[in-house]
């Protein structure tokens, strides 16, 4: 049974091995009959070409010789039926500038159009031979030279020339009939060349058959493994026991053991325990499960592992399980900032409607109020109520105003500017506060920090928008301090203060629109802030802790250029 099995995979690659071989010279002579053909019409071509410059020529020869550059036209025609007369040319047509035939070997064609699917005009003006190959319904094809036709003086300017075109179209029958003839000679010899050399390869790799197949499989065996241990995804398999019969180093993330050292081991024991629940409840009946898993590493951090697991078994091989995890962290958390951009960008455009639609009457309302308080001077519980309504119609205009202002794009006024003086101009708006709230305010900064190109009124609505929430963290006192470096190309202000802190669960929320933790505010803030900065290619980060104080360092990056100008 063996040997008969033997002779039967043998056979098979003695099949495939000739299928191929006359597979590869049928495309290797394919393309020489089509390079041969391809020559042989460019031979034709080049030669119908340089016949027909050489004709046209000649019959202008002959018109300037005749008529002195005057436009005969009984000789023109009585020459040109002369000339068609010539072995291999169907016909000689010359038309005006508008394609109205003026003179053709076939009298019949005279004050009919030809060539109307042409720039007759520009060709009529350009002594530049043209070509192209038409269809005869007569028999064989027409290969048709056209030009300019200038039968005036011999220097070959136009004087008082009217725009002509000559056409002479050359019959192919004979250079069709040899191209026939040739192809015919070319196929049988390729055949021949087939036969012969299918044979030719066949026995060769038929003697060699043994050698290759061990070589190829070497070869798979070499690429396997390097693929397995290069691939960019963690890859594990276990056998039918739950032990690992094979992984890549990229694995290692998922255990605290090298790869070498984890095969024979049992994965239930070195996976996390999600990874090892997932493998328990896999089996042929389950299929390819794909789960984004959570890993939090004893070193703290939370890690996305995206991971599809299968069972496997064949004939020869007894069930075991495969598990592929890729790192997606980084993924998700970009796909998280895509999400927020595009939930921010809707928030923007439909609080900006709302805003404009709320404004109008928000002004009536303002007026009404205003008029009531002095209808009611006389009240002053009255008087008191229409204080209030004013005051609070001005508090909702002013955040109408911040909405406004968060989604309207950004158009920034960039010119060099000395931050340094930018914050000292802001910390002068907020002294009166500070001093109300006992608040201490330091600034420390170098004398020669580099100007950076901001727009100074965008930046200052940044600081003050910061100071102010500072102070606002600070109502028994405190210490506001504002650092500025400059280190690797890129300005550093940093705003630090002593108050009251964000919590750990409210610190990803901040820059959220409309989220806020003061009784009075809108909640948007900081997302203009962050909004400014990135439209300045700058960075803002906010680090925290409840009862302990908030540091805001807003970085500004410069390039080499620009440091340079400024």
């Amino acid at each position: 049974m063996e040997k008969k099995k033997k002779k039967r995979i043998r056979f098979d690659i003695s099949v495939w091995v000739a299928i191929s071989a006359i597979a590869v010279l049928a495309v290797i002579l394919g393309m020489m009959i089509f390079m041969q053909f391809e020559q042989r019409n460019n031979q034709a071509q080049t030669i119908f070409v340089e016949k027909g410059t050489t004709l046209i020529q000649s019959f202008e020869a002959g018109m300037r010789g005749r008529v002195d550059g005057s436009q005969d036209v009984f000789y023109l025609q009585k020459l040109l039926m002369e000339t068609a007369e010539q072995p291999d040319i169907d016909y000689m047509i010359v038309t005006d500038g508008k394609g109205g035939i003026v003179a053709d070997s076939d009298p019949s064609m005279l004050g009919r159009f030809y060539g109307l699917d042409l720039d007759i005009k520009k060709i009529a003006d350009s002594k530049n031979i043209r070509w192209r190959q038409t269809a005869n319904p007569e028999g064989a094809g027409t290969f048709e030279v056209y030009r300019g036709f200038f039968p005036g003086r011999v220097d070959g300017s136009k004087g008082d020339h009217h725009p002509l075109v000559v056409f002479v179209g050359f019959n192919m029958d004979k250079i069709e009939k040899a191209s026939r003839q040739h192809t015919l000679r070319m196929l049988i010899l390729a055949l021949v060349l087939v036969l012969i050399g299918s044979l030719a390869i066949v026995s060769l790799f038929l003697a060699q058959a043994y050698r290759l197949t061990r070589a190829s499989l070497s070869r798979m065996t070499v690429f396997s493994d390097a693929l397995v241990k290069n691939m960019p995804i963690a890859l594990l398999a276990t056998d039918e026991t739950g032990r690992i019969i094979a992984c890549n180093e990229q694995a290692g993330g998922l255990f605290a053991l090298s790869c070498a050292e984890a095969i024979g081991r049992e994965a239930g024991r070195l996976l996390p325990e999600a990874f090892s629940t997932l493998l328990n409840r896999i089996d042929k009946q389950t299929g390819l499960v794909e789960k984004d898993i959570v890993v939090t590493p004893d070193e703290g951090g939370v890690r996305m592992w995206e991971v599809v697991a299968t069972a496997f078994a064949d004939e020869d091989v007894h069930e075991g399980k495969i598990l592929l995890a890729r790192d997606v962290t980084a993924i998700r958390q970009m796909e998280r900032e895509v999400a927020r951009s595009r939930h921010l960008s809707a928030i923007g455009s439909l609080a900006a409607g709302v805003a404009h639609e709320i404004r109008n009457p928000l002004s009536s309302i303002k007026g009404f109020a205003v008029y009531f308080k002095q209808r009611l001077a006389g009240n002053p519980d009255d008087q008191e109520t229409a204080d209030i309504m004013i005051a609070e119609t001005e508090r909702l205009n002013r955040v109408i105003s911040q909405l406004i202002e968060f989604a309207r794009p950004l158009e920034l006024k960039k010119e060099p500017t000395d931050v340094a003086d930018l914050v000292r101009q802001t910390l002068r708006l907020i002294t009166a506060e500070a001093k109300d709230k006992s608040v201490e305010v330091d600034v420390n900064t170098k004398e020669d920090l580099p100007q950076v190109p901001v727009d100074p009124d965008k930046v200052k609505q940044v600081l003050l928008n910061i100071f102010l929430n500072a102070l606002a963290a600070m109502p028994a006192g405190g210490r506001l301090s504002v650092d500025l470096t400059f280190q690797n190309n890129c300005l550093a202000v940093t705003v630090s203060d002593t108050g009251e802190g964000i919590s750990g669960e409210n610190l990803p929320r901040i820059y959220d629109p409309y989220f806020t933790s003061k009784p009075a505010g809108t909640g948007l803030g900081l997302a203009i802030v962050q909004k400014i900065m990135e439209a300045h290619g700058g960075t803002v980060r906010v680090e925290s802790l409840a009862q302990k104080g908030t540091t805001v360092t807003l970085r500004f990056g410069l390039t080499d250029d620009e440091r340079n100008v400024t």
